[in-house]
Parts: structure tokens; C-alpha cells; sequence
């Protein structure tokens, strides 16, 4: 798998990535690298400028090993800031059915939980499908090619939705109740 979705399939960016490639084991051994093996083209030269390969079982070991939050739970994190801001990778259609402006998305690349995750990177490295980064509020008023992945994601977006309007409420009754007891100005 190319480094641009390997990093995808560990749900980093490329630059992190590209940073594991040049790291230092422990021992201080240089060009030793601590994270996911590089694999070289066989037909290639070897030299820094081929591009770094990576074999899906390395990367699903490595994940496993190394388990951090994915930059949904990041976004998801922050709120509705997140929320709306954040862009994230999503599958989509290769050829994109567009209706009313909305192409129809697959599922998360971000999702470890999707049981379809390996063979959407596998569809992926092979063109079958593709991913587009948007943000998780795009992805939830976007297209779906099924109800239940499109549910999962709205659920969360309208859960975070409801904390921040409870809270909202929540303020304004605090307001509210201060505003009782505040005394009044007799000079005016």
C-alpha cells in the first residue's frame, strides 16, 4: 500500500508517517526504523526518492500494537467545533452519483470498528473506490450508500448537537436565576 494510504489506514497524516519511517529505535541504531517495515519496489533503485510501500498486515499490526485516537474521536472531542471544522477522510463511490450536489459516501476511513474497514483500504489500493476529506457535518447532511453507516455518523453528530443545546439551556436558566437575584438599582 502507498504511504499516503498507509498513513490513511492508521489514521495519521502522511508527515507523521513519514516521521516513524526516519526514526531511531531505542538502541540509537540510525536508519532503523520503529514503526510500520518500508517496503522498497522491486524494480526500483532503493534510493530515498522511491516511494515507500507498505504491507496491510505490518500496518494492522502496527495499529493494534500502537492504538491512539483516530482524528474522529479528536473532532468529536472538541465539540461542535470540531464537528463542523474538522476534515476527515471518508470512502466514497469511485465514480460519484452526484444528486443535488452530494456524492455518496461509504464509510469512515477513520471508523476501526466498521467490520468492512480492510477491504474498503484493499478497494481503495486498488482503485476501486476512494476517499474525500470532509467534515463530519458535510458527511452527515452527504449521501449514503447505506442507512446504517449513514445513521451511526448522524447519531453521534445529533447526539453532540443535543449536549450543546442542554447546555445552551443550561446557561440560560443559571442567567436567568442570577438575574433574580440581583438587586435592584433605587437611584435611577
Amino acid at each position: 500500500m502507498p504511504a499516503e494510504l498507509a498513513a490513511l489506514y492508521l489514521c495519521m497524516s502522511p508527515a507523521q508517517l513519514a516521521d516513524l519511517r526516519k526514526s531511531k529505535r531505542p538502541e540509537g541504531r540510525p536508519g532503523a526504523s520503529n514503526g510500520p517495515s518500508v517496503i522498497r519496489p522491486v524494480d526500483g533503485t532503493g534510493g530515498a526518492k522511491d516511494p515507500a510501500l507498505y504491507q496491510l498486515g505490518t500496518l494492522r499490526e502496527f495499529a493494534k500494537a500502537n492504538a491512539a485516537p483516530s482524528a474522529f474521536d479528536t473532532a468529536l472531542n472538541t465539540g461542535m467545533l470540531g464537528w463542523v471544522s474538522a476534515k476527515l477522510p471518508f470512502f466514497a463511490e469511485r465514480e460519484p452519483r452526484i444528486k443535488r450536489g452530494k456524492r455518496v459516501l461509504i464509510g469512515g476511513a477513520w471508523d476501526r470498528a466498521d467490520p468492512l474497514r480492510e477491504q474498503r483500504f484493499v478497494a481503495l489500493a486498488k482503485g476501486r473506490i476512494r476517499f474525500t476529506s470532509l467534515t463530519c457535518a458535510e458527511a452527515a447532511a452527504s449521501l449514503w450508500a447505506d442507512v446504517a453507516s449513514h445513521r451511526a455518523l448522524a447519531d453521534q453528530g445529533l447526539a453532540l448537537l443535543n449536549r450543546e443545546t442542554q447546555a445552551i439551556e443550561a446557561s440560560l436558566v443559571e442567567t436567568a436565576a442570577l438575574a433574580a437575584t440581583a438587586p435592584t438599582d433605587a437611584a435611577a
